[in-house]
This record gives structure tokens, C-alpha cells and sequence, in this order.
């Protein structure tokens, strides 16, 4: 299938705003819209993994289709793939930083989570049973959250206890007892994912119109919502997953009028080169980050530069920088890998 370059370059947006997140030269000197919000609300960085989870569920509709949404050895293959390296980074984390227990939860491994059990329900139930079923698992995770404390930020949380029972807290990020990528907070990421998949069938219909409408109507219903259910990223609340899904839709169909469609922008390939490969870049930036944390680089430079957020800032474009010559040579021999 000929790549589709409005969703590379959405996709690459997403890479490479999380490896500048992820990568500032010092934690103490982040700027404020890439330093997620403490609880309640959202920034930039609050928009980064939940885009690229949307942009995963819109590739679904186009992957899946060739294999005629039936299962198949494919995608188990990719969900053992993302689930087995996600699990890997984790403990090489783990060893490196002498951490007494490994992390069973992480941006990876909810890749694999969201991508399976999304992929299962899509080659499982008829299409137009898919908005209610993204809509149903919404509702209900919104009850929980209502019901059993889910907007308290502390381990009494009904996600974090749920998460602390399964996987036992040694195994679990620790924020105040809640980890932003946990199981129970996984409905609404795959009703996220579902949403991203139905998005993409818009897309490949190319009725931009229709596209538009949903893109407005998730957004106006996602900050409505959030009067009942906060916005809140870290327990991915109902109202957080239509916020974004709205936003991203729309820049979706923008991108596509401005790439896609008009040519109006033209130069599209330094994204392109994130999106293309979207995984391995990710990698890379752990790579990055254990090998500067590990070799005192990273403390060195900034104390030759003074540590300020627009020292911290260029740290980050120049992890930037570095991880795009590494993924520059697979986009220009048009080398996708793909796990």
C-alpha cells in the first residue's frame, strides 16, 4: 500500500514531539506546555502518546483492511512484538538503574495492549457496532471513575488500586500511587484506539466533510463533558479521549488538504522520516537517554551551557537531531520497520 503522507507526517509530529519531551537537557528547566499537567488539565505533553495511540487506531483501518479484518497470525505477531520489547526496555531500565523491580506497564507495552484488544473487537464485531462499543466502554469507565474515587490523586484511587492489586506496586510507575499507563486505565486508550480505527475509515473514504463534523462534534462533547468528568490524562478520562480524538481528527483532514490534497506544503520530509518509522525512533530515544544519563554527558553539557529552559529546550533538538541522521538513511532507502 502507497504510504499515506499527511499520516506519516502526523505520526512523525507525534515522535518527535515526544522525544523533545522526553529528553530536555534538565527536568528542573522543562518549559511549561511540556511538562504534563500535576492532575487535573492538560499541556502540550498531555497530547504527545495520546496522539500517536489515535494515529495507531487510523493505520489500523488501512492494515486491516488488506487482511480483510479477519484474525490472523499477523497481528498476534505485532501485539508479542510490541508487548515483548515494550517488557524488554523496561528492564534493561531496570538493570542499568539498579531498580529493585521491573515495570510492567509503559508506553509500549499500552501500544500492545490497545493495538491487541482493538484488533481483536474489530475482527470480531460487524463496523457499525464499533461507536457503540468505543462509546460503551466510555460509559463505563466513566461510572467507575464516579463511583470508586477515580478523580482522587493518591493510591486510595480505584485505578491504582485495581492496578495495585493485578500488578503489585513494585511493578507499577509511582505518581502519588497512580500510574498513567495502567490496566484499568486501558478501556478508555482502546475505546480511544476504536476511535482513531472508525476515524480511519472516514479518512480512506475521503469524505473530509463528514471527517470535519466528527472531529467538532468529539471536541465540543469532550469539553462538555469534562463539567461531569474532568480532563485528565494520567487516568486517560472519557472527556480527555474525545478532546484528543477530536483534535487529532482535525489535524488530520487539515494535513491532508495541506499535503495531500493541495500540495500546498510541500517539504514534509523531516516528519516523514519520524513517521516512517515511528517505533525506531522512539527506541532510539531510550538509547539516547540511558547513554547520556550513564556517560555524564547530559550533566556535563548543561553545566558548560547554565541550565535555563532554553538551554534545556536545545538539549532536547539536539537529541533531535541525532535520532533523525540515525532514521534519515532508512526513509531515503525507503526502509520501513515495522515491529
Amino acid at each position: 500500500m502507497k504510504r499515506v503522507i499527511s499520516l506519516d507526517v502526523l505520526r512523525g509530529l507525534t515522535i518527535a514531539l515526544m522525544i523533545v519531551a522526553n529528553l530536555p537537557g534538565s527536568w528542573s528547566a522543562v518549559l511549561p506546555m511540556m511538562r504534563h499537567a500535576a492532575w487535573n488539565g492538560f499541556t502540550v505533553a498531555d497530547f504527545i502518546f495520546p496522539s500517536f495511540v489515535f494515529v495507531m487506531g487510523v493505520s489500523m483501518f488501512f492494515s486491516l483492511r488488506k487482511q480483510e479484518f479477519k484474525p490472523n497470525w499477523k497481528i498476534l505477531r505485532r501485539f508479542v512484538l510490541l508487548l515483548g520489547v515494550g517488557l524488554g526496555v523496561n528492564a534493561i531500565s531496570m538493570l542499568l538503574y539498579s531498580r529493585g523491580s521491573i515495570r510492567l506497564t509503559g508506553v509500549l507495552v499500552r501500544l500492545a495492549l490497545c493495538y491487541g484488544l482493538s484488533a481483536a473487537i474489530i475482527c470480531s464485531v460487524k463496523q457499525k457496532a464499533l461507536p457503540w462499543i468505543a462509546g460503551g466502554l466510555l460509559v463505563l469507565y466513566g461510572l467507575v471513575l464516579l463511583l470508586f474515587d477515580g478523580y482522587v490523586h493518591g493510591p486510595e484511587n480505584i485505578v491504582a488500586r485495581i492496578d495495585r492489586a493485578i500488578l503489585g506496586q513494585a511493578h507499577l510507575y509511582k505518581d502519588k500511587g497512580v500510574d498513567p499507563e495502567g490496566l484499568l486505565s486501558t478501556i478508555p486508550a482502546v475505546a480511544h484506539t476504536l476511535i482513531g480505527f472508525l476515524m480511519g475509515k472516514i479518512f480512506a473514504s475521503k469524505d473530509f466533510r463528514k471527517m470535519d463534523s466528527w472531529g467538532t462534534a468529539l471536541l465540543v462533547a469532550g469539553f462538555l463533558l469534562q463539567w461531569l468528568l474532568p480532563i485528565n490524562k494520567k487516568i486517560w478520562s472519557p472527556s480527555f479521549v474525545l478532546v484528543v480524538c477530536g483534535a487529532d481528527t482535525l489535524i488530520l483532514s487539515l494535513l491532508h488538504y495541506l499535503i495531500d490534497e493541495t500540495g500546498v506544503w510541500k517539504h514534509t520530509g523531516f516528519l516523514q522520516t519520524f513517521g516512517s518509522n515511528a517505533i525506531f525512533c522512539f527506541l532510539m530515544s531510550d538509547v539516547l537517554a540511558w547513554t547520556f544519563s550513564l556517560t555524564g554527558f547530559q550533566g556535563w553539557v548543561m553545566r558548560q551551557v547554565g541550565v535555563n529552559q532554553g538551554t534545556s529546550l536545545l538539549f532536547a533538538l539536539f537529541c533531535l537531531l541525532l535520532i533523525y541522521l540515525m532514521a534519515l538513511p532508512l526513509y531515503r532507502k525507503k526502509i520501513f520497520i515495522k515491529l
